[in-house]
């Protein structure tokens, strides 16, 4: 056994079992051995936070048709994906190589627990630095969705897919097309914190953390029988890295139920991804302070695509900083919150608008101390609802 590390970061520390690995090779001018510039690997599909408890409790509603026009909020209950393709990419964010998968498709099930493994995929990755990878799924897919709380389920029987009656039997599978962009797949980039060395002796594994919850919008129609899907937008959130990490889900809607757009004054969420050993690693964030810009943060200084500082500190406070676009040059705002581990507990994320967020002490991440925030521009209280 023998394990590789990424260059800069303890955090994420990827062990790699050396087996005779099958790649492919090109000759070595100063050898007469082959020179090996791929391996095959394997990338490992998991569950993200699920839920129990309060936040998962179910209390069917009276049969009744859903109000005209109103929409939703849903997290499919199941979905089955057919991921494609991986890139990956150096330093710049230029394509080091592409690996095609085969018959790799997915099914989601949101009653598993947290960390199940959906799938194990295997692909080839080039010998090298990876800094990022791009990871491709098929824009039709199938979604399956039974919400006694809200009245909303997946019926291959009606038209539009989603019903809001319980189908006879239950509900079952329906299709669901991505309609962004040209082609037939969409790609999320995933942006490790640091640089994964891969070695031509080495057995890479990637662990991606699938996430669905909350990320599927429908319409109720006229009639208030059924919903159409809103398919401009991505039904799937992935994050991944070299060890098989975790997610947690905070949400002011309280629950990972189905609910009414409208029904929380000033809706937010966030989505926090950690590594094996519990390090927070990437934020999806809401920019709470009414700046908009970017929404993500890395638990990283700014080193090429990534930034923000991400960090818990040692009295369990989360902080990190939003860029005011894509790139980490200039800043919109920094927050803190207190983490929390149990279903159902409750924090408060607060925001700082400034161009100018306090660097962290140690000059790498938050967790070596949060910022005081004596004065927030902004509160809002979440609700921890999938871990």
């Amino acid at each position: 056994m023998i394990t590789l590390a990424p260059r800069s970061s303890a955090s994420l520390v990827l062990a790699l079992a050396v087996l005779a690995a099958c790649g492919s090779a090109s000759t070595d001018s100063t050898t007469t051995r082959p020179k090996v510039t791929s391996v095959t690997g394997t990338m490992s599909f998991v569950l993200a936070g699920s839920a129990t408890g309060a936040a998962a409790q179910v209390v069917p509603r009276a049969t009744q048709s859903l109000a005209a026009n109103d929409e939703y909020i849903v997290s499919p209950s199941k979905a089955k994906i057919t991921f494609t393709s991986v890139d990956f990419r150096g330093k710049s964010g230029e394509t080091l190589a592409s690996s095609a998968f085969s018959g790799c498709a997915v099914t989601y099930d949101r009653a598993l627990s947290t960390g199940a493994t959906l799938l194990d995929c295997p692909f080839t990755v080039p010998v090298g630095d990876i800094y990022q990878v791009a990871v491709y799924f098929d824009k039709a897919m199938q979604l399956l969705v039974s919400d006694p709380v809200a009245g909303i389920y997946t019926s291959p029987g009606s038209a539009t897919g989603f019903v809001t009656s319980a189908p006879a039997g239950g509900a079952n599978y329906v299709p669901y097309t991505v309609l962004i962009g040209t082609g037939t797949s969409r790609a999320t980039p995933i942006v490790f914190t640091a640089p994964i060395t891969v070695t031509e002796t080495s057995s890479p594994k990637l662990y991606i953390t699938t996430d669905m919850l909350h990320t599927v919008q429908l319409k109720v129609d006229a009639g208030g029988t059924t919903l159409s899907p809103n398919v401009t937008s991505d039904p799937v959130a992935l994050f991944g890295g070299p060890t098989k990490g975790t997610s947690s889900y905070y949400s002011n809607a309280n629950t990972t139920a189905s609910y009414k757009v409208g029904s929380v004054n000033d809706y937010r969420s966030l989505r926090i991804y950690y590594d094996q050993a519990g390090a927070p690693l990437f934020v999806m964030s809401p920019s709470t302070c009414g700046i908009e810009g970017g929404k993500a943060a890395w638990a990283s200084p700014v080193v090429n695509d990534v930034g923000g500082w991400l960090g818990r500190d040692a009295s369990g406070v989360l902080a990190w900083a939003l860029p005011t676009g894509a790139v980490f040059s200039t800043y919109s705002a920094f927050y803190t919150m207190q983490e929390q581990t149990v279903i159902g507990q409750s924090t408060v994320l607060r925001c700082k608008a400034t161009a100018t967020p306090p660097a962290p002490a140690d000059g790498k991440t938050y967790a070596s101390g949060a910022p005081a925030m004596p004065a927030p521009d902004k509160t809002t209280t979440l609700v921890l609802v999938a871990r």
